[in-house]
């Protein structure tokens, strides 16, 4: 495949494709073999969530006590989950670049509108589609899962709290690059079929939320939107920053109300102000002068019209 290492990917909806969920094509990478996509995914993958497997498992056992301690205890421990982060897309990126692969084409940019430029609406977008994804899998969990879930003190007071922040921005961005990105892209990468890459992304991240119990149904909802959105976009950075804003909504909002009203009240205004962009979009295309075309990441001056711009 010819590469186009400054157009891909393409803008969101764009080139034009007949179906909503239509993905991206492929980074024009060269491709390589399937032992060596899944040797990388599964050393990766073991590097970062094999701890966090066991300790699920002993959770659901109710072999997990809670966790204790105090500044001294939590403040390295929150040192630690940040660093975690980082090493967390340097290993990815690098092993990625080893097979041509550069950090725009792991996801590690913002989606592009119709023009080429950043897309702030398309952003807020897959913002209101992840956020949607999360209360819907959040339900389904919350109501399988028995009771079952991460163990955490009877007083959580301000070092816990720190603690949980930083581990909120660790599984935002450690999850999304290792388990999402990563995943797909290394396996697109080998030209594996779509379905089997989404039950290995799927199946991967519910392997480190077995203490859910059956409520891991939920995490494989929105965790089958999640890849969705991904291989539709090629942007991994605005599931990345819900992740991150989910989870720390929710462990503060345990400790104050007030965030979780807060929390609940902007879900709503993105998912109107994603709707109103999109509103904007649809009637910005219907007044567009006939046999104009708008441009696209391929050739600016002749890309056909988009049927598929509906994040």
């Amino acid at each position: 495949m010819e590469s186009q290492p400054d157009v891909w990917p393409g803008p969101v909806g764009s080139p034009a494709r007949p179906n909503w969920w239509s993905a991206q094509l492929p980074p024009p990478a060269s491709p390589i073999t399937a032992r060596r996509a899944y040797g990388e995914i599964l050393l990766v993958f073991v590097a970062f969530f094999a701890a966090s497997i066991v300790a699920g498992g002993e959770t659901l056992a109710h072999h997990y006590s809670p966790p204790t301690g105090s500044w001294a205890v939590f403040t390295p421990a929150a040192g630690s989950e940040l660093g975690l982060s980082v090493l967390a897309v340097l290993v990815p990126v690098l092993l990625s670049a080893r097979r041509g692969i550069s950090g725009r084409w792991l996801g590690f940019g913002w989606p592009r509108r119709r023009d080429g430029r950043q897309g702030a609406a398309q952003s807020l977008r897959i913002a209101s589609w992840a956020l949607a994804a999360l209360l819907v899998g959040g339900a389904i969990t919350s109501g399988l899962s028995m009771g079952n879930r991460l163990s955490q003190p009877a007083h959580q007071n301000g070092a816990y709290l720190v603690y949980t922040v930083a581990a909120s921005v660790a599984a935002g961005i450690v999850e999304e690059t290792v388990v999402l990105a990563f995943v797909v892209t290394t396996l697109r990468q080998a030209g594996r079929p779509m379905l089997e890459i989404v039950l290995v992304a799927v199946l991967l991240r519910c392997s480190y939320h077995d203490y859910y119990g059956l409520g891991v149904i939920g995490i494989a909802f929105w965790a089958t939107v999640f890849v969705w959105l991904f291989v539709r976009t090629g942007s991994v950075l605005p599931l990345i920053v819900v992740h991150i804003i989910w989870d720390t909504s929710i462990f503060l909002g345990q400790r104050w109300h007030a965030i979780s009203i807060i929390s609940a009240n902007a879900w709503i205004l993105i998912g109107l102000a994603a709707g109103v962009t999109w509103l904007i979009d649809v009637r910005s295309r219907r007044a567009r002068p006939p046999g104009r075309r708008p441009p696209s990441a391929g050739d600016p001056a002749t890309a056909p019209e988009s049927m598929a711009d509906g994040i």
